[in-house]
């Protein structure tokens, strides 16, 4: 199962007054289904909705309370620091664009508000707003919790009294930084990558859109150290014992480390970061200070593959008796480093599965790649593939939905019958044949009028 992620891309915004670089995590494509993200109530209903037109780029997100609700919120985005290459304890600017698309003077506000997580809610920051029925850029200023590694990011609006729902549009929601300053960010490998391979020498990043000028040439300066241990302290700093700058002012967002000399030693922790050098539209150059990324070189985690999605029916033509079961194979792969043993598990995932609780799953042998399965019902079930060695694990989801015969499995499957007939086109009895029962209808109907709405006579 692939989930959707949020797009990301880099841009200037006016944020309520300052200029601030902005990194967007939703520009418009929200998805009120897809997994990961939420929507819930804090005192009674709430109402999501996507509009797909208007807005900023690509329609925008609603949130409506009930008339008794409180509050009601939206998680937009749930981002690891890892993988953004942000430093817990940095300053942050949360923003997004409002506009209150409900009855006026129902002392409703909208709201913003970002989490620190660590397995835990560690801390939180929000802030609300008199959002007026025009769209304009809100924010606020945020600092990370020092312990954090992900933050999310979640819309809110609040009903004060019972003047009705209080209804609110949300777009371009952005994590920003203060003062213009956007450095360097998501680099890879991700910090703190425990299992990069010695092979690995090509070191890359994003580089922020220009401070002035988008014709501007952003360049960098980029520093490396290496350790056979773990540094206490592993900030880089211009004279630090063991740093090297290995890039000297290049319009670069990546570094051969083979073309500067370096050579990755297996089991050793290697420090690096990005300063990037805004031209400033001729006003003098600006220095960014980059955030000090980490990485070690070892054994690394295999990565899982639960193959495609199935569409099986019970009592499928697969040489069993029919028994009102069906039995079909689940194949599991991974790729991996093959620095350590790797083990391998099926499970059926309990909490997603959607079928009756006494339906009766039997998974032949689990810790094989391969296995028969076995459902005497219907339904959708959902399979993880777990792939662990010594440095870590990883789980794949495959969708398996059981369907009562060929024909209800082959209308549900998207590569089947609905991409080659989209309309069911003759088939008019719905049993996934075109043959000459669906003439008699036909014929039997031919002329009919399906309404006196239509001008004709039934």
């Amino acid at each position: 199962m692939r989930m959707k992620k949020a797009a990301i891309l880099f841009m200037s915004m006016v944020l309520a007054g300052m200029a601030s670089a902005a990194v967007a995590t939703n520009n418009g494509g929200f998805d009120i289904n897809a997994a990961g993200w939420n929507a819930t109530g804090g005192g009674g209903a709430w109402a999501p909705a996507h509009v797909p037109t208007g807005g900023n780029t690509g329609g925008y997100l609603t949130l409506q309370s009930a008339d008794n609700t409180w509050s009601v919120w939206y998680q937009v985005v749930n981002e690891s620091l890892a993988v953004w290459g942000i430093s817990p304890g940095t300053e942050i600017v949360i923003r997004a664009d409002m506009i209150d698309l409900g009855s006026l003077n129902n002392n409703a506000v909208g709201g913003l508000k970002v989490e620190s997580w660590n397995a835990a809610l560690l801390g939180e920051g929000a802030s609300q707003f008199t959002v007026t029925n025009t769209w304009t850029p809100y924010s606020f200023n945020y600092t990370i919790h020092p312990e954090a590694q992900s933050i999310k990011l979640v819309f809110t609006n609040v009903n004060y009294n019972n003047k009705g729902p209080a209804i609110f549009g949300f777009d371009n929601a952005q994590i920003c930084f203060p003062n213009d300053i956007t450095p360097a960010l998501f680099p890879i490998p991700t910090v703190g990558n425990t299992g990069v391979a010695t092979a690995s020498d090509i070191l890359s990043w994003t580089n922020p859109a220009p401070l002035k000028n988008p014709n501007d040439i952003i360049r960098c300066d980029v520093w490396f150290r290496e350790s056979a241990t773990s540094l206490d302290d592993p900030n880089l700093v211009p004279d630090q014992p063991g740093a090297t700058k290995i890039v000297i002012n290049e319009p670069v967002n990546s570094v051969d480390l083979s073309s500067k000399g370096i050579t990755l030693l297996q089991d050793h922790y290697y420090y690096w970061k990005v300063d990037v050098i805004d031209p400033n539209d001729g006003g003098g150059s600006i220095v960014i200070d980059g955030f000090t990324w980490s990485f070690k070189t070892g054994d690394a985690p295999p990565v899982a593959d639960a193959g495609l999605d199935q569409y099986v029916w019970l009592n499928m033509d697969d040489g069993t008796p029919a028994d009102g079961k069906v039995t079909f194979t689940l194949t599991g792969d991974y790729t991996d480093d093959q620095k350590s043993p790797v083990r391998t598990t099926w499970a059926l995932d309990e909490l997603l599965t959607q079928t009756d609780p006494a339906t009766e799953v039997v998974i032949a042998n689990p810790d094989q790649k391969e296995t028969k399965v076995t459902i005497d019902n219907t339904g959708w079930f959902f399979f993880n593939f777990t792939a662990t060695d010594t440095a870590g694990s990883s789980v794949d989801t495959v969708n398996v939905g059981v369907y009562v015969d060929a024909c209800a499995a082959a209308v549900a499957d998207p590569a089947d019958i609905p991409a080659a007939y989209p309309n069911g086109y003759g088939d008019l009895n719905g049993d996934c044949k075109i043959d000459m029962n669906d003439f008699v209808i036909m014929a039997a109907t031919w002329l009919d009028c399906l309404s006196a709405k239509l001008g004709c006579t039934p």
